[in-house]
């Protein structure tokens, strides 16, 4: 069943049209006034909208213009009598599901528009609940995409350019730092906002159970099929977005698969013989060197150069600035006392203090976890830096300022350094320190060298020298 708007204003048509819906088992709304229907799709939640085109005031696809401008996402099936192509062409451009062509008969009518709403309803049944694997993130779990920072404006700036494109994106960036909210926000900005969104974490699962959810079954295709056929991920992401997380740690028989899947625009599932066309704007992530992992041969080039169309490297926790860390510790106190059903904490001092001076591996998410932690642990109404769970630093590492944070960064380079067996340590790691020394401070500086090249207790033609032989401009 689903819950259909239908917007005409010819009355006796669109009662009969109503009648029939119903009859079918689905819920219809009637509206005949166009301009009212803008406010109540913002509120209630239809899942399909059956709309006229030629109506006084204004028109169907003006109202697809008017959806389009105001972001309200709902599939629209354009009802027309006027079968010209440039109707056509422009209700598609302007985000329409589909348009039919009024017969003379309704239940000529009817018939046709039962597949196309089934379909729609289909869409926005997988864009709310978002097919997903254990290990992948469920919608509202975690933070929203936010950040005032110089970093994360560009990280913005990208999503705007790249939304409107249909070629493949590689996000990049360490653990935590918000991949799968960057891919949801390219597909939110897209014009394939209105279909699937889906989900797949390439860890989650071994090799054969991969190979299952990314491309289905055919009905008893090997021990344990069952006699019902499966759709793979591609399939239920037909029209809409993959988001292929961790794409680094997929074996290397499903890559050469995946491969041929990008290049051709077609999956064959497990025990078919027949290719199955399909419509997939890719966007993969990992936070792993994918040079490098060329370089061992754990990862295929070809591969790469195809999942690498458009790259957005996300910033780190520890580059974003004490700016973006507050704003995010304000809104995680928030949302986890929400859920607890308490009011918010506030926060002493010395636990800001310790937040600040922590280097965040874990990025976002594992200020996630410490801030919801926090928040359970906390007696009465201030957060402590006991109640805060923070990893431990390094031996030898000292949490007392940033010497001793940089000490524990420093070991840690070495034992990597070392276990790779790479020569001349010394200039390597003083050149990475020295990297990573400024674009911290310039983070912290908002991107102005002045200031930051006064924090440095250098000259700015020195700090502009220096990140030129670092390769930083």
């Amino acid at each position: 069943m689903a819950r259909i708007l239908l917007i005409d204003d010819d009355l006796e048509f669109a009662a009969f049209l109503q009648v029939s819906l119903e009859q079918q088992g689905h819920r219809a709304d009637r509206l005949e006034n166009p301009l009212r229907a803008s406010a109540l799709l913002s509120q209630s939640g239809y899942d399909v909208v059956l709309l006229d085109n030629r109506m006084p005031g204004m028109s169907g696809i003006e109202f697809l213009a008017a959806l389009e401008q105001r972001e309200i996402t709902v599939p629209v099936i354009l009802m027309t009598g006027d079968p010209t192509s440039d109707t056509a062409i422009q209700a598609m451009n302007l985000g329409a599901f589909d348009y039919v062509v009024k017969p003379l008969e309704m239940d000529e009518l009817v018939e046709e528009l039962g597949p196309l709403i089934a379909k729609a309803e289909e869409i926005v049944r997988l864009t709310r609940e978002h097919v997903r694997l254990p290990g992948d993130t469920a919608p509202g779990d975690g933070p929203e995409l936010l950040g005032n920072s110089r970093p994360m404006q560009e990280v913005y700036k990208l999503i705007g350019r790249l939304a409107r494109s249909n070629a493949p994106v590689l996000i990049l960036g360490e653990t935590g730092t918000g991949k799968e909210l960057v891919a949801r926000a390219i597909h939110g900005n897209s014009p394939r906002r209105n279909r699937p969104f889906v989900a797949m974490n390439c860890t989650a699962l071994n090799e054969n159970l991969l190979d299952d959810e990314l491309f289905g079954h055919e009905p008893r295709s090997f021990s344990g099929a069952g006699d019902k056929l499966r759709k793979g991920r591609f399939e239920h992401a037909h029209g809409g977005t993959l988001f292929l997380d961790e794409i680094g740690d997929m074996p290397p028989m499903l890559q050469a698969k995946l491969l041929r899947v990008l290049e051709n625009n077609e999956v064959v599932r497990i025990g078919g013989n027949d290719s199955i066309k399909v419509d997939v704007r890719v966007v993969s992530a990992t936070h792993r060197d994918l040079d490098a992992q060329i370089a061992s041969g754990d990862f295929r080039p070809d591969l790469l150069f195809r999942i690498n169309g458009l790259t957005i490297q996300l910033p780190t926790l520890r580059e974003r600035g004490l700016g973006d860390l507050k704003l995010l510790v304000d809104h995680l106190l928030a949302r986890a006392a929400q859920k607890s059903g308490c009011a918010a904490p506030a926060l002493q001092e010395e636990a800001w203090q310790a937040l600040r001076r922590h280097p965040w591996p874990g990025n976002v998410r594992e200020l996630q976890h410490v801030v919801r932690r926090a928040v359970l642990v906390c007696r009465g109404t201030q957060i402590g830096p006991a109640d805060l769970e923070l990893r431990t630093a390094p031996a030898g590492a000292s949490s007392a300022g940033p010497e001793g944070d940089a000490r524990g960064h420093l070991a840690s380079a070495v034992k990597a350094a070392v276990a790779a067996g790479q020569d001349d340590l010394h200039q390597a790691l003083h050149d990475a320190l020295d990297a990573e020394l400024l674009r911290a401070v310039l983070a912290e500086c908002d991107g102005n060298q002045v200031w930051a090249a006064r924090r440095l207790g250098m000259s700015r033609n020195g700090l502009r020298a220096r990140m030129r032989a670092l390769g930083l401009v």
